[in-house]
């Protein structure tokens, strides 16, 4: 995030805009003490919405395409769709699907959806470094029935990102059944609730032992899904919507101190 200049040309416009809103949106209890401690927010112009569940997922049906079969994904696999940035930590995944196999001795696929963004021919060069090329499967960009085949028919998502407070693709799983082994950084318990296993994304082993235990205890996989459709439905881009009209109308009254 920091290469080019990014980071500094985006804290630049944030901290100015920021400092100036009227009203801050973000989507949880701790998005809202960073943005305080951080930028020196006063609390009452930070307002929490959570991210709602993104509506391809919820309603979608069982899809059925040939992704698995062009891509070569044969038997149980885990899913993880990001970017290849570095900060999605999928150096720590490689680490832990090595583990899985030499300590855990289960073998799983490991399938990767996501567009280059600089950081892709690492994870090659690891993967194949650590022995793993014909165990992790690389699917690029994909249609958005293709990502919900690959979401219904995985063991697991299992997301070991370092950045939050909030993510989409669990929330993507839990609509569409698939079981979430999540990073345990600042925020994801909030997000995500009691609908998901958690794990030190920077612990190999904990990232190991995370997925073993999901794909050995089938009861607490079916819980998962289960306890995962509850926290899908629990707040729908209606509800979203909802309160940011809500949030417009308090504007209102400030707005209408000055000519239009």
């Amino acid at each position: 995030m920091s290469s080019l200049g990014t980071w500094d040309a985006r804290e630049q416009s944030y901290k100015y805009f920021l400092q100036r809103a009227s009203f801050i949106i973000t989507g949880t209890e701790v998005g809202k003490q960073e943005l305080m401690q951080l930028y020196g927010i006063p609390a009452p112009r930070v307002r929490i919405l959570p991210h709602p569940t993104p509506s391809f997922a919820l309603s979608s049906e069982k899809q059925e395409t040939d992704i698995r079969q062009k891509k070569g994904i044969s038997g149980d696999y885990v899913v993880y769709p990001a970017q290849f940035w570095p900060h999605k930590n999928h150096a720590n995944l490689l680490l832990a699907l090595k583990e899985l196999g030499e300590r855990h001795e289960t073998k799983l696929q490991l399938v990767l959806v996501g567009s280059n963004k600089g950081n892709e021919n690492y994870i090659r060069q690891l993967a194949e470094d650590l022995g793993l090329t014909s165990q992790v499967v690389f699917c690029g960009f994909v249609s958005k029935s293709e990502l919900i085949d690959l979401y219904q028919n995985a063991q697991m998502l299992v997301y070991p990102s370092i950045c939050g407070p909030e993510n989409l693709p669990p929330l993507e799983a839990f609509a569409l059944g698939c079981p979430v082994a999540a990073a345990d950084i600042p925020g994801a318990r909030e997000q995500l609730k009691d609908a998901a296993i958690f794990f030190d994304p920077l612990a190999p082993s904990d990232i190991a032992k995370a997925i073993h235990t999901v794909y050995t205890q089938k009861s607490l996989a079916l819980d998962l899904k289960k306890m995962g459709k509850i926290r899908a439905e629990s707040w729908k881009p209606h509800d979203f919507c909802s309160g940011i009209y809500e949030l417009i109308e308090e504007f209102s009254k400030i707005r209408r101190n000055w000519l239009r």
